[in-house]
């Protein structure tokens, strides 16, 4: 994204802007951040006082800025309708004008078109669109044909977990956070969620009492894990770290780089007790459960079910 930043910096010192740009990236390449970024710069250039500029774009809170996101599952004819209506109140509001859409590859055929129109006859010399995508490959070629692209890298997770250390972050929440999202406000946000920590506390317990046989994985899950299920992202977010925790068992038998290097006497045990079929199996079962979320199974039912798999083949 830094490249990117400086790009945009050179040409607006430039004044070489140009009136329409498609960025693409995956999710948490900082798509929103820069975009943000590049019309404080836009909008602070001929401005005395710039205090609560940033603010206010972030809060979406100045009438130069207007941002759209899919209305349900796509961007709507209606939308971009209004943007057209509202742009055309020059004379009410002072300076450049810019306008986002985000997830630009779920815009109806419609609305494509009302798009497109709005783009071939600009009200003025001074709007600026941004149209952002995690799917090139989806975005319509009459959009791409008129915008210039820029494409945005993922974050590295070694990169965003020094950032979060330079930040005195829990060193455990700093090492997971990066592999749920790539934007740095979101990570430390994560950080901050008692949440999260009670969440990376249940699973190093859980993992530190693996080999214990007193113990009963369904009634520790239900006791002490009921938190896990206030919410399917936050679920979801469990999941995920249990897959990299049983990708671990298979890389630590490979002799490459593990995730969880605050339980790596843990793992260098487990992954030598188990069976590398069994630690495959677990894999798949927690993908299955993972992909059912999105049919809105019922999470504590998925919660039990993971339990008592769990249970079966520790």
């Amino acid at each position: 994204m830094k490249r990117a930043y400086y790009f945009f910096k050179q040409t607006i010192e430039k004044n070489r802007l140009a009136h329409l740009y498609l960025i693409s990236g995956p999710k948490g390449s900082g798509k929103s951040q820069l975009v943000d970024e590049v019309a404080w710069m836009i909008l602070s250039k001929n401005r005395m006082d710039t205090t609560h500029l940033m603010q206010q774009i972030k809060e979406r809170k100045i009438a130069n800025l207007m941002v759209i996101e899919p209305d349900g599952l796509s961007i709507k004819k209606e939308q971009i309708l209004a943007l057209q209506a509202e742009f055309s109140k020059t004379a009410l509001v002072d300076g450049p004008r810019i306008y986002v859409i985000k997830n630009i590859e779920r815009i109806g055929q419609s609305a494509a078109n009302s798009l497109l129109k709005f783009m071939e006859e600009p009200l003025s010399h001074t709007v600026y669109g941004f149209l952002l995508t995690e799917s090139i490959d989806d975005v319509m070629r009459t959009i791409i044909s008129r915008s210039q692209v820029l494409h945005l890298k993922s974050v590295d997770e070694k990169d965003l977990e020094e950032e979060l250390n330079k930040l005195n972050i829990d060193e455990r929440v700093a090492v997971l956070a990066p592999y749920l999202t790539k934007n740095i406000d979101e990570a430390v946000l994560l950080a901050e969620n008692p949440n999260f920590v009670e969440m990376v506390n249940f699973i190093e317990e859980m993992f530190t009492r693996w080999s214990d046989k007193n113990l009963s994985f369904p009634l520790f899950f239900s006791e002490k894990g009921r938190f896990l299920v206030q919410d399917r992202d936050f679920f979801m977010d469990f999941l995920e770290l249990l897959l990299l925790y049983f990708l671990d068992l298979i890389h630590y038998r490979a002799h490459q780089d593990i995730t969880f290097q605050f339980l790596r006497e843990q793992i260098q045990i487990q992954s030598s007790q188990m069976q590398l079929d069994d630690i495959k199996n677990l894999i798949e079962k927690i993908q299955e459960i993972l992909q059912k979320q999105s049919y809105y199974i019922n999470l504590e039912l998925a919660l039990d079910q993971l339990s008592y798999t769990i249970e079966r083949m520790r």
